[in-house]
């Protein structure tokens, strides 16, 4: 599930955009279901909620229908990254490391038998050549 980032710091500090407490504002990030990714102008010491420093949205309101497809993005991005955490930790828990013990024990065999087919080869040539002795005598 996505959590809610409430800012991200997006740039320089804004000298034309001053707070309150006259130190120069910041642009960040929104990253809540309502505002997704809309940036605004505040204060470093600005906290949500508290009721502290300058706060000025730098974009426009997005639509109703642009908030849903950006969210429903999001959530998707988020699925990958957790089905991509998934992936990593069976790959933590030895997976890869399976496969490859598996393929050196296939190589292995495959080496083990070959020695095997060149003996058979030798003993049908040698039975071979006794036979063609036995018939020209």
């Amino acid at each position: 599930m996505m959590q809610p980032r409430v800012r991200r710091d997006v740039g320089e500090p804004r000298a034309s955009t001053m707070c309150y407490c006259g130190m120069v504002t910041r642009l960040y990030m929104s990253w809540t279901a309502q505002n997704p990714r809309r940036r605004f102008f505040g204060c470093k010491n600005y906290q949500p909620g508290r009721g502290y420093g300058f706060f000025k949205w730098h974009d426009d309101e997005m639509g109703r229908r642009a908030k849903e497809v950006i969210n429903e993005l999001l959530g998707q991005m988020e699925n990958v990254n957790d089905e991509n955490v998934g992936l990593t930790r069976l790959d933590e828990g030895g997976i890869a490391g399976y496969i490859e013990d598996d393929i050196a024990t296939i190589y292995a065999n495959m080496r083990k038998n070959e020695r095997k087919l060149k003996q058979a080869f030798c003993a049908l040539f040698v039975t071979w050549l006794l036979c063609i002795v036995l018939l020209l005598r």
